[in-house]
């Protein structure tokens, strides 16, 4: 396997840095979606929305849909089930949280995924990288906020969506260069609509102008090419460079939080978030030279 020009590493940067944008974008327009709107319907309707697109696209290039066979149908299935947890306690954390909070809070999912990589799929944590982790758990804790009332129920929602998004791409990694990205994609969002649908249904309530319609397709589109651009980055790119263009999510949340809500994170969240990013980055440089060791 050659290895990547620099061209192509730009690029793969360059792509990374865009889906970190569009996500961002999802989550400020989501956050607007549930001033009116209930959890399960806005999950549903992203989700068909990517669907449509995610199908329109695999016809247009492909020709067809023989593409999306498959022999991982079962990894697919049970992932959904984590995907379905991940955008129901992000989504309703929303609701509670402002968003600079919610994303410095959800940035705990790396130190997630170190943590369990261990029980889950039996790789070896070295000392460096556990060390990593606990002073990363501390960050979560400063975000977090405790004082004395404890942890609020929206900070709460948000450790559970960095939680189960980290067991959902463990239960990933075993399909890495085995599945394609447009499967990946395109089942995902199938199961997980599958699932949805039905609390959706009982929750439904049209959208009661041009706007609101408007941010919903807004919403499932920027999902989309969210998740297109990272799967294409990841193609060439390794995860320890790609790594740092995931904290840019905060800067987006920051400007957007402040743009449409008039919010400010509290120096406390920032403080947190300072020591979970430090913390994950070094874990991807951990993990970059124990593979570069491993070669």
């Amino acid at each position: 396997m050659t290895a990547p020009t620099t061209k192509a590493l730009y690029r793969a940067m360059f792509l990374m840095a865009l889906g970190v944008f569009w996500f961002s974008v999802l989550d400020a327009v989501t956050k607007k979606l549930t001033e009116g709107y209930g959890t399960w319907q806005i999950s549903a309707t992203s989700r068909m929305i990517t669907l449509t697109v995610v199908l329109t696209m695999i016809l247009y290039q492909h020709r067809g849909v023989h593409v999306l066979r498959t022999s991982f149908l079962v990894t697919h299935m049970v992932r959904s089930l984590f995907v379905v947890a991940t955008t129901w306690t992000f989504f309703e954390c929303l609701r509670y949280l402002e968003l600079a909070d919610a994303i410095a809070i959800a940035f705990a999912a790396p130190l997630f995924i170190t943590a369990m990589s261990g029980p889950i799929l039996g790789e070896k944590v070295g000392w460096r990288r556990w060390s990593a982790v606990v002073i990363g758990f501390v960050g979560v804790v400063v975000a977090l906020e405790p004082g004395r009332h404890g942890v609020s129920w929206g900070a709460l929602l948000a450790l559970i969506a960095a939680i189960t998004y980290a067991i959902g791409q463990l239960w990933l990694r075993p399909l890495a260069g085995r599945e394609q990205g447009h499967n990946i994609i395109f089942y995902a969002t199938l199961f997980s609509l599958l699932i949805v649908l039905g609390p959706a249904i009982h929750e439904w309530k049209w959208p009661v102008n041009a706007f609101d319609w408007g941010l919903f397709l807004v919403q499932g589109s920027c999902s989309t090419l969210g998740q297109m651009c990272m799967v294409r980055a990841f193609r060439v790119g390794e995860a320890s460079l790609l790594a740092p263009f995931e904290y840019t999510a905060l800067v987006w949340a920051g400007l957007f939080g402040y743009l449409f809500w008039g919010d400010l994170p509290t120096i406390q969240v920032l403080v947190g978030a300072a020591i979970i990013i430090g913390a994950s980055l070094y874990i991807a440089h951990r993990e970059a030279v124990k593979r570069g060791a491993a070669a």
